[in-house]
């Protein structure tokens, strides 16, 4: 009994230094192009906050994601924030925090995106609870080291946003779940419920936990034949595990109901049919997408062939608890496929559920290799080299792009180009995604994308000198040529005759799109 605890210190001791890891890269380019402009989505989070942190108004009035637990401790973290610099009690509403938060937005957007972080962190642990209980500890470390190694996850748990919530949430929820198969009790059943509809309140995708919870409670079921005492126990357990759910969404969403026909709005915003780049494919064709196009650009082929090997492994071995993980992800990867628009951030949420898998394959094979020489004492050897085999350019490439989050990106470098270059009183019409150049001399008009507002000689009549585009914006009408050929005529025609002043790229610079800058005149 006494080598147990000693056995569970060693994975400790190496998920720590991993969250350490973790915590070192995603702080290091947290702060990326702030003051001076921010990503997507960031701006409605940000502003959601400091209306309810000024005004003390705990309806957000918007429920797109919902992004309940992430909207409701951003809007604490204003209210605090703003205290200590204006030395007022947190308690109290204060109307000038808008007007202070506009004075320096950028550090009220990092205390957003710490925020974002913490979920992102704390999250690696679970991962090792969840590789833990479904395998063992050894399978649990190797799962939160092929987690981490995710530029995507890295990149949106950086921003103010509710994936890396939604990650959290949804890891804490099938965690608790598992503990079902353990201790089917009451308590067991509230917390996994309580928890699945905190997830559900961060991002509507994660109620395909429920199926989860029902299906850990059937195989109890099943082994609960002749014992109808017991049964009926678990049955009370279950429909209780199902309504603190609903009592969980409640909680932390309290005004989905209250304000339904805001949700209605935001629900029908989110659902639309048509966004450039991630629409037009349907049900079957968005599946295929996510297993042959998202998920391979999402994990290396090693990592790929392992998961695969993982879910074979744990069919063979008819391991219930890793059968939920699964039953998750395919009802996860169902879910998003419903819906009108594709995106390969959707599938953070379940990353690393696969790596749990891919850990459970290359640790059974370690051990089979020990095994095989006849040297037990070879398999933590064996294990740590297989994993840094399969994860050794993964793990240079997110090491790289950790470093790379931390220098200043395309947007930032032209706009100091800009503004250090640009006869002051120039007008310049913009994509999205571009340089940011308010508090310059320059006067920018910001469009989503030049080629869907105006012709070229429009630009010219208007008076603008400058046109500046991203190919964050262009790159995804060139993508899709018969169905945008109006505005990839736009673009190859500013391409072919536009005085190119200058373009600033990636590949110099370090990260960020592509920005060229041209002259109309």
């Amino acid at each position: 009994m006494a080598g147990a605890p000693a056995r569970e210190t060693i994975p400790r001791l190496l998920v720590a230094a991993i969250v350490a890891l973790a915590l070192w890269s995603h702080l290091w380019g947290v702060r990326g192009d702030l003051p001076w402009a921010f990503e997507s989505d960031e701006g409605k989070f940000a502003v959601l906050g400091i209306q309810m942190a000024s005004s003390g108004d705990p309806n957000p009035r918007w429920f797109g994601h919902p992004g309940s637990t992430l909207i409701y401790p951003l809007a604490a973290l204003f209210r605090v924030g703003n205290a200590l610099e204006a030395g007022v009690s947190p308690l109290r509403r204060d109307p000038g925090l808008a007007a202070r938060v506009g004075g320096d937005p950028g550090r009220y957007f990092l205390l957003g995106r710490l925020l974002a972080v913490f979920y992102a962190v704390a999250s690696l642990p679970l991962v090792y609870a969840i590789g833990r209980r479904a395998f063992d500890p050894t399978t649990g470390v190797v799962a939160s080291w092929l987690a981490l190694l995710s530029p995507l996850s890295l990149s949106h748990a950086q921003l103010l946003r509710t994936d890396s919530a939604g990650l959290f949430f949804g890891l804490l929820a099938l965690w608790l779940v598992l503990r079902v198969l353990d201790r089917p009790s009451l308590r067991t059943h509230a917390l996994a419920g309580l928890a699945i509809g905190a997830a559900t309140g961060t991002r509507y995708f994660l109620v395909t936990l429920v199926p989860a919870l029902v299906a850990a409670d059937l195989v109890l079921a099943s082994r609960l034949l002749g014992r109808p005492e017991e049964r009926r126990r678990l049955l009370g357990g279950a429909a209780l595990g199902l309504a603190c759910v609903g009592v969980g969404f409640a909680v932390t969403t309290p005004y989905f109901v209250i304000d339904f026909p805001t949700v209605w709005a935001n629900l029908g915003h989110e659902m639309r049919e048509e966004h450039l780049g991630a629409d037009g494919f349907g049900f079957a064709g968005n599946l295929a997408w996510y297993l042959t196009d998202a998920l391979p650009r999402s994990m290396a082929p090693p990592c790929l062939l392992a998961v695969a090997a993982g879910l074979a492994l744990a069919a063979w071995q008819r391991n219930v608890a890793a059968g939920l993980i699964a039953l998750t992800v395919a009802s996860f990867l169902v879910a998003i496929s419903t819906a009108s628009l594709h995106w390969q951030r959707w599938l953070i949420q379940i990353l690393p559920l696969l790596a749990v898998f891919a850990a459970a394959a290359l640790v059974a094979l370690a051990r089979a290799l020990a095994r095989r020489v006849g040297e037990g004492r070879l398999e933590a050897a064996a294990v740590a080299a297989l994993t840094l085999l399969v994860s050794a350019q993964p793990a240079l490439a997110y090491l790289r792009f950790s470093y790379d989050q931390g220098k200043p990106s395309t947007r930032t470098t032209a706009r100091a180009w800009i503004e250090a270059n640009v006869p002051a009183g120039s007008t310049i019409a913009a994509d999205f995604y571009t340089a940011p150049l308010h508090d310059t001399p320059v006067h920018a008009d910001y469009h989503f994308s030049l080629a869907a507002d105006a012709n070229l000689e429009q630009y010219r009549g208007a008076g603008y000198a400058y046109l500046m585009v991203s190919d964050a914006i262009y790159g995804r009408y060139l993508a899709e040529r018969g169905r945008y050929p109006r505005e990839v005529a736009f673009y190859e025609t500013l391409f072919r005759t536009g005085r190119l002043v200058k373009r600033f790229g990636p590949h110099e610079i370090g990260r960020g799109p592509t920005i060229t800058l041209y002259a109309l005149r």
